[in-house]
């Protein structure tokens, strides 16, 4: 680790016990270990289920994007690696670890550029239809409220840098070669890997049912959690938002928690659950504990990938 990047995970850090330490003064900590005690053991495996089930289907997404990409992986290679990456993600002060983890265990055999080209992909891919759904969601949404407003916006400028990087992989930069020329050799050179690479994230662009797939992942896999979370609501209290306006607040809250201000997005996570659901009728007590249950579950996905891991060594 560099010394710079060495300050920034430690200005993470800080960020993280900041906001933790925040909405630890604004909850009812009894009340949360109550809820997170009390929780049936069915709606636990139920939930868990969900979320194992989600990480295989986006590893299935991420397979097709290989497979578009000209790496024929097998399938269960491809779940392990990427259970292998979410272990990365959450345990290493990174979120982008995963991502860095699987083209290490794949570039060797299947060709670094190929496995780059699809990991990037299934990030904007993935990122951009988040963002999109979540701006349209709260577009919809019978609930407003100036917070929302300003998650719908966010939201909205993360849809458009992915639907603009999207336009760029397609159609190219019009010769960066040639325009970086004046710069030497060393800068051809490298604007041509970046051409190659260009043109390997651009293949499954150009097949159009692997994006309809892809997206049809997102999608199921996000409704399903909206799902979980109204379920968890309608234990907890007597009043449920209308499905519509979960939907929204549950993909905002997915794409927002990838800001890397904080470690693995820890505190952010929950600090944007707490806000976020707010205007929604749901108590913050309530929020958080449905953040804390999917990062549970997120834990448990990691200590699978851990032990893929160290069979794989």
């Amino acid at each position: 680790m560099t010394v710079r990047s060495g300050y920034w995970v430690a200005g993470q850090a800080v960020v993280t016990i900041v906001l933790l330490a925040l909405l630890a003064r604004t909850l009812d900590l009894g009340a949360l270990r109550r809820l997170l005690t009390g929780l049936p053991a069915s709606f636990y495996f139920l939930s868990l289920g969900v979320v194992l089930a989600g990480q295989v289907a986006y590893a299935w997404r991420w397979r097709l994007l290989l497979q578009a990409a000209g790496a024929q992986v097998p399938f269960t290679q491809v779940v392990r690696q990427y259970f292998v990456g979410i272990f990365v993600n959450n345990f290493l002060p990174s979120t982008v670890g995963g991502d860095v983890a699987k083209v290490y265990y794949l570039g060797d055999r299947y060709g670094y550029r190929t496995v780059t080209a699809s990991v990037a992909m299934d990030r904007v891919l993935g990122v951009g239809l988040l963002a999109a759904l979540a701006s349209a969601g709260l577009a919809m949404s019978p609930i407003s409220a100036p917070r929302l407003t300003v998650a719908q916006i966010a939201c909205s400028a993360i849809a458009i840098a992915a639907a603009g990087m999207l336009v760029v992989t397609s159609v190219g930069t019009g010769g960066l070669a040639n325009r970086v020329s004046w710069l030497g050799e060393r800068a051809v050179k490298l604007a041509g890997g970046l051409q190659r690479l260009r043109l390997d994230m651009a293949a499954p662009l150009g097949r159009p049912a692997v994006v309809v797939q892809a997206a049809a992942v997102v999608i199921g896999y996000t409704l399903a959690v909206a799902v979980v979370y109204m379920r968890f609501v309608s234990v907890e209290q007597t009043t449920v938002p209308p499905f519509v306006a979960m939907f929204a607040v549950v993909t905002a809250t997915a794409v927002l928690s990838n800001v890397p201000v904080s470690l693995n997005g820890l505190g952010l996570r929950e600090q944007l659950h707490a806000s976020l659901l707010a205007p929604l009728g749901i108590a913050p007590e309530i929020a958080v504990a449905i953040s804390l249950l999917f990062y549970a579950h997120l834990v448990v996905a990691s200590l699978i990938g851990l032990a893929f891991w160290l069979r794989a060594r």
